[in-house]
C-alpha cells in the first residue's frame, strides 16, 4: 500500500495521460521506500529537461535541481550497455560523490528491463547517506513492472503514430504538388510532417547546371535550394554549391545504395571545402543521413538530414525517410524541373516509381474505394498495367492482381472489413510465385491518409521481404547443420564413456570413475540440447520432415501417460485423464506429437509439488468463441484442444508470453535449480506449429497452477 508523505509533492509538467500515470506511480514509490524524490527517464521521449516527470517531497526544489537529476539519469541510461547476451544490472547505487551540486547524498537508479530491452530508468534520491541498496528494488517489483508496461505502451503508440505520420506526409505531398511548391516549401513540409525531435537540420540540394543539350547530366554540382535549422530557422545557406568532382565516389555510392548513413560526422567532414565545413560547425552536426533524389530518367539531387547530438539511425527510421522524404521531395522536384502545366501528374508518377515498395492510393466510393494511382513497382510486383489500375475499384484491382486465389479471398475479406475512411492501421503478409517463377514473400500495410482531421483516403504499401526471409531460413539451416556436426563427436564421446564404464568401471579408481560418469552425463545433456536445437532450426527453415497419418489422440495420450507412470509415481503424483471418446481423427506425425505430449507432461511433473495432481483433458473446438481469452486469434479451426494442467505455482502473464522462447527459464526454475536449459517448450511450439496448430500458456490467475493448451486441426471427412 502506498504511503502518502506528509509534505505536498511538487508540481510537474503534464506531458500527456501517461505522464500523469507515471507521476502517480512515482508518488507510490517515494512512499514505499521513503525516498525524498523520484524521477523517471524514458528512452526517446522529448520531455523538457527542466520539467521531467518527477515526484518530490520538498516544494523548494528548483528547476535547475530538476535538470540536474534528469541529466544524471540520462547519462546513466546512455552508459547502459548489455554485455554479449547478458541484460543490464538490476540497479546502481550512487553516493555523495556522484551527486555533487544536488540536494541529495545517495540515490538508487533502477533500469526497467525485459530481456535486453530497457525503455527507461527510475531514479530514487535521498538526503540521507547510504540510504539504498540494490536489493531495495525487490520491494518495488510490482511498481517497476507497471512502469515498464506504461513505457512499452508509449512505444507502441509511437509506432502507430509513425505509420499515421507517413500517410499524412504523403497527403501533404499531394496537396503541395498541386500548388507547385518551391524547394524551400518542400523542406518545410519535411520538417512539419516527418522529422522527430532529434533532427536538428535539413537541406535540399538540386543537381546543376541544367543544360538544354544535356538535360539528364552529367552535372557539376549540387546547389542548396531549401534549408531548415532548429537553431536558425528556414532559408539559411541558400545558393551554396557542393562540387561533385571532389566527391564523385561518394555520389556514385549514394546513387547505388540510394542512402548513406554517417553516425559520426567526423568520418566525412574532411571531404568538404571550408565553407561547407563551416556550415557543419555552425549547425553542430554530429550524425547525418543522405538520401538520393532520382526520377526514372535523371538524377535530381539529394536531401541531407542531420542531428546535433550523436544518433544511430535505425532501419525503420531510414525506411521511413526513403518512403516519405523521397516521395515528397521527388514529386516536387519533378514539378519544378518539368516546367509544364501537366507536371503534377508526371511528378507524382516519377516519385511513386522511385519508391522501392508497391504503392496504391485509394479514395472513397465504389466497392471498397476506387484507385487514384499506383506506382510501377506495384505494376511489376502484381502484373497489373498502370493504365488498367487507375480508376478501378479496389476489389476490381484485387481481381487483376496475379496472386493465389486463397490469398485473394483473404485480402478481399480483410480490406472490405476496413472502410476507406476508417482510422485503423491494418497489416498482413502473403506468399506468391512471380512471372519469372521466383517465390516472393510480401508484407503489406494500409493506413488512412488525412486532410486536416478528415480522412481523405487510404494508402496500401507492399514490401518485398523475400531477401530477409531467405536470410532467416539460411541462418536456421546453418545452425541446424552446425548442431548436427557437433552431435557426431558427442555421440563418440558418449559411446566411449559408456564403454569405459561397462568394461572397466569396477577397476577404475574412484576419482576416474566419477570423472567418467560426469563426461557421460554432460555428453548426454549436450546431445539432447543439440537434438532440440536441430528440431527448432529445421522448423524455422521449413525443413522439419513429418510422416503424417490419421490418428486418434485418445490412444496416443493414454500411451504417453503409461510411459510416464514411473516418473510421476516416483513423486507420489496422480495423473487424471478427462478425454472425449468421440473426437474425430487428426492428421499428425505420431512420433513428433508423442514428443510434444511427453515434453508437456515432463514439465508438469517437474513443476508440480510431490503428491500433487496433473490432469490432461481434450475437447472439440469449432469456433473461436469456444476458446478462452488467452488463446491466440489465428487458430485453425475446427480443431482438438488439449489441456495439460498441474498443481505448481504457475506462470505470470509476462512469463506466459516468453516461456516458448529458446533458453527462457523462469526465476523460480533457476532459484529451485530445476533441471533444464529452456529448449523443451521451444521445440514443442515448433512441432505444434508445423502441424498448423497453436500452443499457449494460461497465466495466473486464470489458471490455478501451470497450464498449457494446444490445438491440432481435425481431419475433414
Amino acid at each position: 500500500m502506498s504511503i502518502i508523505p506528509d509534505r505536498a509533492f511538487s508540481t510537474f509538467h503534464p506531458h500527456d495521460e501517461s505522464a500523469h500515470e507515471l507521476h502517480d506511480l512515482l508518488i507510490d514509490i517515494v512512499g514505499r521506500v521513503a525516498a525524498d524524490a523520484a524521477c523517471i527517464y524514458e528512452q526517446g521521449r522529448d520531455y523538457d529537461p527542466d520539467q521531467p516527470v518527477i515526484a518530490v517531497k520538498e516544494s523548494d526544489l528548483t528547476s535547475e535541481d530538476h535538470h540536474k537529476l534528469y541529466r544524471i539519469m540520462r547519462d546513466y541510461y546512455d552508459d547502459l550497455r548489455p554485455v554479449e547476451d547478458t541484460p543490464p544490472a538490476a540497479g546502481s547505487v550512487l553516493g555523495e560523490a556522484d551527486l555533487l551540486k544536488t540536494p541529495y547524498q545517495s540515490a538508487l537508479l533502477l533500469p526497467l528491463v525485459k530481456g535486453e530491452h530497457v525503455p527507461g530508468i527510475i531514479g530514487l534520491f535521498s538526503r540521507r547517506k547510504n540510504a539504498y541498496r540494490v536489493e531495495d528494488a525487490d520491494s518495488l517489483a510490482d511498481l517497476l513492472r507497471m512502469a515498464y508496461l506504461i513505457l512499452e505502451n508509449n512505444a507502441l503508440k509511437a509506432l502507430v503514430e509513425e505509420n499515421l505520420t507517413t500517410a499524412q506526409s504523403i497527403l501533404a505531398t499531394a496537396q503541395a504538388v498541386t500548388e507547385n511548391p518551391s524547394p524551400q516549401q518542400v523542406v518545410n513540409i519535411l520538417h512539419d510532417y516527418l522529422f522527430e525531435g532529434h533532427i536538428s537540420s535539413c537541406a535540399l540540394l538540386l543537381s546543376g547546371p541544367v543544360r538544354e543539350d544535356a538535360p539528364h547530366g552529367p552535372f557539376e554540382y549540387l546547389e542548396i535550394k531549401g534549408t531548415w535549422s532548429k537553431r536558425l530557422g528556414s532559408g539559411v545557406g541558400m545558393g551554396v554549391r557542393l562540387y561533385l568532382s571532389e566527391n564523385a565516389d561518394l555520389l556514385e555510392q549514394l546513387e547505388e545504395q540510394k542512402f548513406l548513413v554517417f553516425n559520426n560526422i567526423n568520418d566525412i567532414r574532411h571531404r568538404f571545402d571550408p565553407l561547407i565545413r563551416g556550415f557543419m560547425r555552425a549547425e553542430r552536426m554530429r550524425s547525418m543521413v543522405l538520401l538520393m533524389l532520382q526520377s526514372p530518367s535523371r538524377r535530381l539531387g539529394a536531401i541531407v538530414i542531420a542531428t546535433d547530438k550523436p544518433h544511430e539511425f535505425t532501419t525503420r527510421e531510414i525506411h521511413g525517410y526513403q518512403t516519405v522524404a523521397e516521395f515528397l521531395a521527388m514529386n516536387t522536384m519533378a514539378n519544378i524541373l518539368q516546367q509544364q502545366h501537366d507536371s503534377v501528374q508526371q511528378g507524382r508518377a516519377a516519385l511513386l516509381d522511385a519508391v522501392t515498395d508497391g504503392v496504391v492510393m485509394v479514395l472513397p466510393h465504389g466497392h471498397g474505394g476506387y484507385v487514384l494511382t499506383v506506382n510501377q513497382r506495384f505494376s511489376r510486383q502484381f502484373e497489373v498495367p498502370e493504365s488498367r489500375a487507375q480508376g478501378q475499384t479496389l476489389m476490381g484491382l484485387l481481381d487483376q492482381m496475379q496472386i493465389p486465389e486463397g490469398t485473394r479471398q483473404e485480402l478481399r475479406e480483410e480490406w472490405l472489413s476496413t472502410p476507406v475512411a476508417a482510422t485503423t492501421v491494418i497489416r498482413g503478409e502473403f506468399h506468391l510465385i512471380n512471372a519469372q517463377g521466383e517465390p516472393l514473400d510480401v508484407e503489406w500495410y494500409s493506413a488512412p491518409v488525412y486532410q486536416g482531421h478528415h480522412v481523405l483516403g487510404r494508402i496500401y504499401i507492399f514490401h518485398d521481404v523475400t531477401a530477409e526471409r531467405v536470410a532467416t531460413r539460411l541462418r536456421a539451416e546453418f545452425l541446424s547443420r552446425v548442431s548436427h556436426e557437433l552431435r557426431t563427436p558427442l555421440t563418440s564421446i558418449q559411446g566411449f564413456a559408456e564403454f569405459i564404464l561397462e568394461a572397466s568401471g569396477d577397476k577404475l579408481p574412484d576419482l576416474a570413475r566419477e570423472y567418467t560418469e560426469i563426461i557421460l552425463s554432460s555428453a548426454k545433456r549436450l546431445k539432447t540440447i543439440f537434438d532440440e536445437m536441430i528440431q527448432i532450426t529445421r522448423a524455422d527453415a521449413g525443413k522439419l520432415h513429418l510422416t503424417k497419418e490419421d490418428s486418434h489422440l485418445l490412444d496416443l495420450i493414454i500411451d504417453v501417460g503409461a510411459q510416464m507412470e514411473l516418473h510421476y509415481k516416483k513423486r507420489r503424483q496422480q495423473l487424471i485423464l478427462d478425454l472425449d471418446d468421440d473426437l474425430p481423427p487428426v492428421n499428425i506425425d505420431l512420433t513428433k506429437i508423442t514428443q510434444v505430449l511427453t515434453n508437456l507432461l515432463t514439465n508438469a511433473i517437474k513443476y508440480s509439488p510431490e503428491g500433487g495432481t496433473i490432469s490432461i483433458s481434450t475437447r472439440l473446438v469449432n469456433g473461436i468463441d469456444e476458446l478462452d481469452e488467452d488463446a491466440p486469434t489465428d487458430v485453425v479451426l475446427p480443431a482438438i484442444l488439449i489441456t495439460i494442467a498441474d498443481a505448481g505455482k504457475g506462470l505470470s502473464k509476462e512469463e506466459a508470453e516468453q516461456v516458448f522462447m529458446p533458453f527462457f527459464r523462469t526465476d523460480d526454475s533457476r532459484k529451485n535449480k530445476i533441471e533444464g536449459v529452456g529448449l523443451g517448450l521451444a521445440v514443442t511450439r515448433s512441432i505444434v506449429e508445423v502441424h498448423r496448430g497453436k500452443i499457449w500458456a494460461v497465466p495466473r490467475p486464470r489458471a490455478e497452477g501451470g497450464c498449457f493448451q494446444f490445438t491440432l486441426p481435425i481431419v475433414r471427412l
